[in-house]
């Protein structure tokens, strides 16, 4: 079977996060807090790897970026504050 899509950021995400870079990048653009959930673009296969690189920490607070995957399609989900009202 051919292998699935790339795994990217979901465009549906949280008040406060985007997803820019055609998927490929999750930030925060501002130093706010809650609203910063990101999910990936579809569910992970079974033993597929999705690696996260960090490239700037804020250490404002902790829980900063809340990033998840999920079975759903990310696209009709209504995304919580902070990933811990899952």
């Amino acid at each position: 079977s051919p292998p699935p899509p790339r795994l990217l950021f979901h465009p549906n995400c949280g008040q406060k996060a985007a997803v820019v870079n055609e998927g490929r990048t999750a930030l925060r653009p501002h130093d706010d807090f809650n609203h910063g959930v990101v999910l990936s673009s579809r569910p992970l296969q079974d033993e597929e790897l999705f690696q996260v690189r960090l490239d700037k920490m804020v250490e404002k607070w902790a829980g900063s970026i809340e990033i998840g995957v999920t079975t759903h399609n990310p696209a009709f989900l209504q995304l919580p504050s902070t990933m811990t009202n899952l």
